[in-house]
Parts: structure tokens; C-alpha cells; sequence
């Protein structure tokens, strides 16, 4: 199995793309990000913890391979989802886990990132995501780590709104796909390419007064409104939200797999590696609910205020296009290669 894929582009994604935006409306409200993906136990001497939330939002349409709302089967059981992954991991076994979707309004681009790993016996049904980006970025559980495909696709037509990606490493140049973004969707590893959101909307952008508390939900007249403790704290035209979808299915190289993880050993593993280190610590009683300890791990594996935020890097890149060399896709339409040259900033890929 490979487990450095290259990305796939997918065009077209789906059958009627307009039935999956539609989807979007149907199935509000949704909680902001901060709620429900906290990228970190809050650190009060770390600046980057004190800036105010990005209007961003996300929501659940499928969990643990079973649709959560009606359409999502569309989305879940995608075939030319699956057949990218196949071909971009180089393995038959491809079975789709779950459909999260995101609803973004006009921000300042995002920090730059990789997702939240899951582990034989530690996914995010258990564990807190701060604890399982802990243990990613460790290295010390790779053994266990489950290897995923995700697959997203945009709805958006308006100023700014890149996906931003590395998939050869941050030193390497930076790859984009751009708005418009037409009826199309790109198959990675986003759990191990760093990867953002570009800039949404004009620059200076003012960000809503908002806290996690806080949901957004159409008002019915075109607008999507961010409501919390009943008032309306920012509307948008529906043209100014960056929607889209994110897809993620577990790839294998066989039937086998490890045993699973119990919070016993993954505390083993911990706390020798720390000790090994030198470091001098309090074992918790209850390590998943222990803020000054996943603090503590937060500095030692993934430090300067948590480096899965990647504040370091700058803002703005080469922005560098993709050529495309074609894959056989037996469901019709194309499934292309990303590669490593640079095309001229106005080309698109098309079939």
C-alpha cells in the first residue's frame, strides 16, 4: 500500500452538485468550529489563544459509515470517492467512515494544519482531539495510527476561499485549488499534508463578536445569519459563505491490523518516553480530562503555542498550480494525477 499518496483531482465530483449544496440549507443549524473541534487545550500565556474565533462552522452528515441526514448516502458511498482512494493508496480495501461538512464565513486565512489522527482503539468517539493530536504528533503511536483517505469538494464562487496544500512537506512549494471551484473534489492525506483556507472574502474582513457558543443557520431571504444567546451577531449573503465537504474513508493493505490501544498503554507509552526525556511530570488520574497535563504534552511534542497551528509559516506563498497526468477511472469522467510542475498562475485544470 502507498502510504505517501499523491493527491487526486476528481472532476466531475458528483452526479448534481446542486443537490449536495442544497443540502447545506436543509440540514442547519451548525455549531461553530471552536465547539466542535477545539484545536487545543487554551493556553493563557500563548497569544495565538487569545485571538477571537473565525466565523467557521461544521456539522456531521455521517458517522461511523451510517448517514446522519438524508442525502448523505450520496456522499458516503460516492463510487468515485472510493475509486480515488484505491488508486491514490494502491489498495483494494476502502471503507468510507465519515462525511463532515464545513460552512465558513469571510475571515483571514486559517492556520496552516493537518487533521486529527485516529488510532486502533483511540478515535475521536473516546478521546478528546487534543489528546489525539498529542499523540500524532508524538510519533510514538504511528504503529497504531488508522491510515485515511479524505476527499473534499467546494461550493463557492466569490473572492479568495483557496484550499491551500503541501503534499510534498512545508519546505516544499505550496499547491491550490481556487473559486471558482465547479463541480470537482481532491483525494488525499490530509492527516499527514498540512493544508488551510485561504483568505474568504475581501481583505479587512471584520470578524463577528462570537464565542463558541455560537451557530450559524439561513434566514430563510438568501442570508445566513450567526446567531448566539438569541441575537443575530453577523449576516452574510449566501455568495459571501465558503461551503464544503469533507469525506474520509479507512484504507488497509489487508485484513490485519494491530490490537488496539487502551488509555493504560498509550499512558505506558507516555510516560517513559517522557521520562527518557528528562522531563519531570505528575501522572494524572484522569489523563483525557487533565488540562496542565495535555498542556504539558501540548509543549513537549507540539510546541510553539501548539505546532499543528504552524503560525510560523507565512501568509502568503507561491501559489504554485498543479499539471495533471490521468489515472483509469472505471466510473467514467477523469481522475488525475497531481504533480510536481508549476503551471502559469491563470490555468485551471478541465477536462
Amino acid at each position: 500500500m502507498n502510504l505517501n499518496p499523491k493527491p487526486i483531482r476528481i472532476e466531475p465530483a458528483f452526479v448534481d452538485s446542486e443537490q449536495i449544496r442544497a443540502m447545506f440549507m436543509r440540514n442547519a443549524p451548525y455549531r461553530a468550529l471552536a465547539a466542535y473541534a477545539p484545536e487545543g487545550v487554551k493556553d493563557e500565556t500563548c497569544e495565538e489563544d487569545k485571538k477571537p474565533l473565525l466565523p467557521w462552522f461544521r456539522g456531521d452528515w455521517a458517522l461511523d459509515g451510517k448517514p446522519l441526514v438524508e442525502g448523505a448516502e450520496l456522499i458516503l458511498h460516492n463510487r468515485k470517492f472510493v475509486e480515488a482512494a484505491k488508486a491514490a493508496f494502491g489498495t483494494p480495501l476502502v471503507a468510507p467512515e465519515f462525511v463532515a461538512v464545513n460552512i465558513n464565513g469571510p475571515s483571514p486565512a486559517g492556520r496552516t494544519h493537518i487533521d486529527t489522527p485516529s488510532f486502533y482503539g483511540a478515535t475521536r468517539v473516546d478521546y478528546p482531539l487534543p489528546f489525539l493530536r498529542v499523540m500524532g504528533f508524538s510519533g510514538l503511536f504511528d504503529a497504531w495510527r488508522v491510515v485515511r483517505a479524505s476527499t473534499l469538494c467546494w461550493f463557492y464562487e466569490g473572492p479568495g476561499g483557496s484550499f491551500d496544500y503541501w503534499p510534498e512537506g512545508l519546505d516544499s512549494p505550496m499547491r491550490t485549488e481556487q473559486p471558482p471551484f465547479g463541480n470537482v473534489a481532491l483525494c488525499a492525506d490530509t492527516d499527514r499534508v498540512y493544508h488551510r483556507i485561504g483568505a474568504i472574502g475581501n481583505d479587512g474582513a471584520e470578524l463577528p463578536q462570537m464565542s463558541a457558543s455560537a451557530t450559524i443557520q439561513p434566514d430563510g431571504d438568501g442570508n445566513w445569519n450567526i446567531l448566539e444567546d438569541g441575537e443575530v451577531r453577523a449576516t452574510y449573503p449566501s455568495r459571501a459563505i465558503r461551503f464544503s465537504v469533507l469525506w474520509k474513508a479507512e484504507v488497509r493493505n489487508g485484513n490485519s491490523r494491530p490490537d488496539n490501544l487502551t488509555l493504560d498503554r498509550i499512558m505506558a507509552i507516555l510516560t517513559a518516553d517522557l521520562r527518557h526525556r528528562g522531563i519531570d511530570f505528575h501522572k494524572p488520574s484522569d489523563p483525557l480530562a487533565d488540562i496542565p497535563w495535555i498542556l504539558l504534552l501540548q509543549r513537549i511534542y507540539a510546541p510553539h503555542c501548539d505546532s499543528w497551528r504552524m503560525t510560523g509559516y507565512p501568509e502568503v506563498m507561491p501559489r504554485n498550480k498543479l499539471s495533471t497526468t490521468r489515472a483509469r477511472n472505471p466510473l467514467g469522467g477523469s481522475l488525475r494525477l497531481a504533480t510536481k510542475e508549476t503551471l502559469p498562475d491563470a490555468a485551471r485544470f478541465r477536462d
